[in-house]
């Protein structure tokens, strides 16, 4: 996310959006669902589901863009980029900023699109959609008729009669030498595709909800060090996912798994019971609840022990505001496979919230801290604390504290407590780290007044 181009190919790819067909793609495992329920099949059709083999490195870019350029005259209404220029930025997003650094080096990708670009995912669905386009119009050329298909990302499911299968098999494989694709066909009247298992029942079809041999069925732990709203919500929007996927006949052998699932994470079985009662009876899950205007949300660090005990309902005063929590533990910071990134010196970081330790003396050993911010590299600001210090400036409360005490800061241990590029959220986080040190810390009554009066006396 902090490649040069990410920016510019994010804001290239919502433009993108704007061609990519709507005839074949479906948002999510429900919307197919609902599109389901008015096929009628005849005895010779069949269920499959067509994948393309690691779509996004197989991309033909030549293809992308010259797709994208037939269809200006749709894109020109949704931007004021001249057609030259867009095309000079399409060419310099797909092929000039195609790289990636592994184990310290830097690698150009020779064919394809990245994983984690923002623009891989939008450049797959044009390039599907307009070989579906083609292919559909070829099959027609033929008197073949598919009888229902759509995609997501780069799964395909159709009904299709079992005769035409090769046919189909062979027109899509022969469309690009890079773009290859395998078929899976229904067994036992039955067909996986998301999470959804898609059946054969008579000549409709029903769904039930389907999770992978291999899924481990975890989600956040109800011991978790979450805010206990995220955990109820977590374990309703899974409940109400098995259930609105699922065919009314798989409902009782669903809420056993259900039961299973969220007892495995450790949630009590008298909530289990409630929330699926709960949300049989048809209350809405979270995301569904709309209000009468739009709220603003701001987003709270969670702090075990301290988020709970404060009454952060009072901090925003707007009616139209609420507050969320946001986790400063991420799963990215506790696991990290050695080779996979490039470790960047801390003193290169930037939008930090940092620590450092006085040493004190020969005759006293101090250990206060001093807790700061900075939006510029961590480096600079620790050259300016020195030149305070070595001039003897008090313009900080850590130059403050050396030039009273004649103690000795200890820059080569500074510590980096927080990354936060939003530059509010960066004082909160300053803030609360300054009262979680407020016994040894060196800053001034104003920069621990900062913090929310409810931090304080959660603390107190």
């Amino acid at each position: 996310m902090n490649v040069p181009c990410y920016a510019l190919s994010k804001h290239i790819g919502n433009i993108l959006k704007t061609i990519i067909s709507t005839e074949y793609n479906v948002k999510n495992s429900l919307e197919l669902k609902q599109q389901l329920g008015s096929i009628t099949l005849d005895k010779d059709d069949i269920i499959v589901s067509f994948d393309v083999v690691s779509l996004f490195t197989n991309i033909p870019i030549y293809l992308a863009i010259k797709k994208i350029m037939d269809k200006w005259d749709t894109l020109r209404v949704n931007t004021t980029i001249p057609r030259q220029t867009f095309l000079k930025i399409l060419n310099f997003c797909l092929k000039d900023n195609n790289y990636f650094t592994y184990a310290g080096k830097l690698y150009q990708q020779t064919y394809g699109m990245p994983m984690g670009n923002p623009l891989s995912p939008t450049i797959a669905d044009i390039v599907l959609d307009t070989l579906l386009d083609d292919v559909m119009d070829e099959l027609q050329s033929m008197n073949i008729t598919v009888k229902f298909i759509v995609k997501y990302v780069d799964d395909l499911f159709a009904v299709i009669n079992k005769k035409d299968e090769t046919t189909i098999m062979k027109l899509m494989n022969a469309y690009h030498n890079k773009l290859k694709f395998t078929i899976e066909k229904e067994t036992r009247a039955e067909l996986p595709f998301l999470d959804m298992k898609i059946i054969r029942n008579g000549n409709t079809l029903i769904t039930n909800w389907y999770a992978k041999p291999t899924a481990s069925g975890r989600m956040i732990n109800y011991n978790s060090t979450q805010p206990h709203s995220t955990k109820i919500n977590t374990a309703k929007n899974f409940i109400h996912k098995v259930l609105l996927l699922s065919d009314e006949r798989f409902k009782a052998d669903n809420i056993n798994k259900i039961q299973q699932i969220l007892k495995q994470n450790n949630y009590p079985m008298a909530l289990i019971n409630n929330l699926i009662r709960d949300v049989t009876n048809g209350s809405k899950r979270p995301h569904e609840e709309k209000a009468s205007t739009t709220k603003k949300f701001y987003s709270v660090p969670y702090i075990p022990k301290l988020t709970d005990r404060a009454s952060l309902g009072n901090i925003i005063l707007d009616e139209n505001s609420t507050t969320a929590y946001k986790s400063n533990k991420t799963l990215n910071q506790i696991f990290r496979k050695k080779g996979t990134t490039t470790k960047t010196d801390k003193l290169k970081l930037s939008n930090v919230v940092y620590e450092i330790t006085c040493d004190g003396d020969q005759q006293e050993k101090c250990n206060k801290k001093y807790v700061g911010t900075t939006r510029r590299t961590l480096g600079t600001r620790l050259a300016e604390h020195e030149a305070d210090i070595r001039k003897g400036r008090q313009s900080t409360a850590l130059a403050q504290h050396i030039k009273e005490s004649g103690h000795a800061a200890n820059f080569k241990t500074v510590r980096v407590l927080d990354r936060e590029k939003i530059e509010n959220k960066r004082y909160t986080l300053e803030s609360l780290r300054i009262q979680q040190r407020l016994k040894e810390s060196i800053n001034t009554k104003e920069d621990k007044d900062n913090t929310k009066l409810q931090y304080s006396i959660a603390i107190t």
